[in-house]
């Protein structure tokens, strides 16, 4: 990347494209991140594969980020999250 920025911000990356491109670019983002410091902010309605691929993972509802959840956070904190619900204490 030419002008080597410090955000990269990416919109559904892997839309439309097959299984093995999808690796690559998953893999150049994970590679920016980790190998250059480049912070990447992804937006993707793919759950599964932020999950593979984020330190954090924020759920916006309305608008608004509603939670900031670890990528390892059940499921059912995930569910609550996206319908705009309560987390549990």
């Amino acid at each position: 990347m030419t002008l080597e920025p410090r955000i990269l911000l990416v919109s559904e990356p892997t839309r439309g494209i097959d299984i093995g491109a999808k690796k690559l670019v998953l893999d150049l983002i994970v590679a920016l991140n980790r190998q250059q410091g480049v912070t990447v902010l992804v937006t993707s309605s793919e759950l599964a594969e932020l999950r593979g691929i984020c330190d954090r993972i924020a759920i916006v509802t309305r608008g608004k980020i509603h939670a900031i959840l670890d990528p390892d956070a059940p499921d059912a904190h995930y569910g609550l999250a996206m319908a705009g619900e309560r987390m549990p204490s």
